[in-house]
This record gives structure tokens, C-alpha cells and sequence, in this order.
């Protein structure tokens, strides 16, 4: 009698020859399935199965059918299976992905995230990805940090969501939650392009921090000597870190108007480093890269 694991943290069934027409084909109409092909013998299919087991934990659009080969030979030979484990992947009674050989659950992961997006039933977020990005290119983080909270409650694999999450906090002032959330993730996923940006804003806000207290002080100084590029460079830093990006960037377009070559092009460098973090659509961003080469290539 088969064995089918189904709760809010998995949905794992192994499968026979009579219940795999049911419970994976007709099945991976409503989800994705993945069938996992293993032997009692097989040494790597021990290291695979509770690391498949694992990631998929958590996934309502993902089910896991498990099929023994040496007690299902028929459909090991249907699916033309010459070796274990194999995995493949099925949506709509069709074969998407797979693969064969123990994998490192930094690769099976990457295998469910992408299959997770293109699941039946997979949620739709790319409207709650929009508002949170125009939410902050306004300035209003906290509304970001809503619609990227409601994203990931949805598809928590999803990286722009987390970047934008890391980025809400950053924008209201919470570098050190922010650096949490970074610092609690594995390190295959603070690799991934996605969270390029993310990374780039915390960094910059815990350099910009030290400094944040001494705003004033450094308008003072830049007031009674206007050409101290290195004022400069120290009150963008600090304007960045206390959240004031835009007025950060015009002080370094500044400091590259009177002299782009100072310390080697520092200010420059700087911008550079904002706009990463920033991202590139922001408007802020787009205005000043503007004046950034009016002022480089005039």
C-alpha cells in the first residue's frame, strides 16, 4: 500500500504502477511533479531523497512522487530511466526538466525554484513586484516592504521579492535587520544576480552609518570650505546612510563637477556604487547618471 505524506509542509506520495496514471499524470495537471526514481541498493539515492524531500518542503504547487525501480520496473522502462537516481519533472503529463546523479541541494534547489514558477496554480506576483518598486523609487518604504512581505508570503523562493525586502529595509533605516536577513541565507543564494542590488544597499548603508551622526557637522565643514572634496565624499556617505540618497548624489555630481579625478576618481566610484544599489530604473538614479555624463564628457 503506498505511502503519500500530504500537509502544509510536503506533499510527497510514492507511487505504483496502478496509482501513476492518477497520482502523477493526471496529478501534474493541477501541479508539478517530480518524479524521483530510487533503488533500496542505491547509495546516492540515500543522500538524494531527504535533500529532495527538503527543498520541497513548503511548496503547494510541487508534489514529489517517489518510485521504487526494482518493484516498478514498467515504469522505469516507460520513462526510459537507465540509472539512479534519476528526477524528472512533469506539468500538464509532460517531461520539463530533470536530471541524473546526486546532485548538491544548491542545484536541486535551483531545479524546484525554477520548476516552482512554472507549476499550475503558481502565484501570480509580478503585480505585487511593481507596486513594491514604484513604492520605492517614491521613497515609501514601508509601503515596499508590504507588497514585498505579501510576494514572498506567496512564492517564498522568490529572489527579486527578497531584494526588495532587503532594500525596504535599508530605505527605512533598519540596516541591521537587513543584514539578518542577508546574513541568514545560504551562500548559493547571496550568488544569484538578483540580489546583486540588495547586497550592494547594505553594504553601503553600514559604511554610510558610522557617519550618519555627524551630518551636520559635515554641512558646517563643507560650508565654510566648499572646494573640500573629501567633505565631500564623508557627507555623501553620511546623507546615504541616513537614508537620504538623492541629496547624496547630488553632492558627489558635485565633487566630480569641480574635479572628477580627485583621489582617483573616488566620487565617481561612489555614485557607481549607489546606483547599483539603488537600481537602475530608479529615478533618482536615471536623473543623476545623466548629469553624471554631462559632467564627465562635456
Amino acid at each position: 500500500m503506498e505511502q503519500v505524506i500530504s500537509s502544509a509542509q510536503a506533499d510527497i506520495i510514492d507511487v505504483t504502477a496502478q496509482n501513476f496514471m492518477a497520482e502523477v499524470i493526471e496529478a501534474s495537471q493541477n501541479k508539478a511533479v517530480i518524479i524521483q526514481f530510487w533503488a533500496p541498493w542505491c547509495g546516492p539515492c540515500k543522500q538524494l531523497g531527504p535533500v529532495l524531500e527538503k527543498v520541497i518542503s513548503g511548496q503547494k504547487n510541487i508534489r514529489l512522487a517517489r518510485v521504487n525501480i526494482d518493484e516498478n520496473q514498467q515504469i522505469a522502462a516507460q520513462m526510459r530511466v537507465q540509472s539512479v537516481p534519476t528526477v524528472f519533472a512533469l506539468i500538464d503529463g509532460r517531461p520539463v526538466d530533470g536530471f541524473a546523479g546526486a546532485q548538491p541541494e544548491s542545484a536541486v534547489k535551483q531545479f524546484v525554484e525554477k520548476l516552482a514558477q512554472m507549476a499550475p496554480g503558481a502565484a501570480d506576483i509580478a503585480p505585487l513586484l511593481e507596486a513594491g518598486q514604484a513604492a520605492l523609487e517614491q521613497n515609501n518604504a514601508p509601503e515596499a516592504l508590504s507588497s514585498y512581505q505579501q510576494a514572498l508570503a506567496l512564492v517564498p523562493e522568490s529572489l527579486e521579492a527578497l531584494s526588495g525586502l532587503i532594500r525596504s529595509l535599508v530605505q527605512m533605516g533598519e540596516v541591521e535587520q537587513a543584514r539578518e536577513v542577508l546574513d541568514h541565507l545560504e551562500e548559493d543564494r547571496k550568488d544569484k544576480p538578483e540580489l546583486r542590488d540588495a547586497i550592494s544597499a547594505v553594504e553601503i548603508a553600514e559604511k554610510g552609518a558610522a557617519g550618519a551622526g555627524e551630518i551636520d557637522q559635515l554641512r558646517q565643514a563643507l560650508q565654510q570650505n566648499p572646494d573640500d572634496l573629501e567633505t565631500h565624499q564623508s557627507l555623501a556617505m553620511a546623507l546615504y546612510g541616513a537614508g537620504q540618497a538623492e541629496e547624496a548624489m547630488s553632492i558627489l555630481l558635485l565633487s566630480v563637477k569641480k574635479d572628477a579625478s580627485f583621489d582617483e576618481g573616488a566620487a565617481k566610484a561612489q555614485l557607481l556604487e549607489f546606483f547599483t544599489a539603488l537600481g537602475a530604473a530608479h529615478p533618482a538614479v536615471i536623473k543623476a547618471r545623466r548629469k553624471l555624463s554631462t559632467y564627465l564628457f562635456s
